[in-house]
């Protein structure tokens, strides 16, 4: 089937993590907020680690944080629709959307190790 490039380029600006997916997903399944407590619990993530996804997810315009819980909130129409296809696809398209998300942070990480490599002087 493959992914769309519009949303090849959503999953690698706005999706950093599995578990991003996963709770947006989550989020967006029920449309009412979300106890961040019962949110890590459902993805098996720290209460800190909880908060800091929720927020990386409203640094991208999908969602919210509030207070003690988090909502599904897109910026915009076109957020939605994204969201609302990558829902979509993921189901007949999970190994191919996680092995994208995975090999962005492959290459974050390889990036970030190689800015650390000793280079001889010329």
């Amino acid at each position: 089937m493959g992914l769309s490039p519009d949303l090849r380029n959503f999953i690698v600006a706005r999706i950093p993590s599995v578990s991003h997916l996963e709770a947006l997903l989550l989020l967006r399944s029920t449309g009412t907020a979300w106890p961040l407590e019962q949110l890590g619990a459902r993805l098996y993530l720290s209460p800190s680690k909880t908060v800091k996804l929720v927020e990386d997810l409203q640094a991208h315009g999908l969602a919210v944080h509030l207070g003690r819980n988090a909502q599904y909130l897109p910026k915009s129409d076109r957020l939605a629709q994204t969201v609302d296809e990558l829902a979509s696809i993921y189901g007949r398209s999970l190994i191919e959307v996680t092995q994208l998300i995975h090999s962005v942070t492959e290459q974050k990480a390889r990036r970030f190790a190689d800015a650390f490599k000793m280079r001889k002087e010329p």
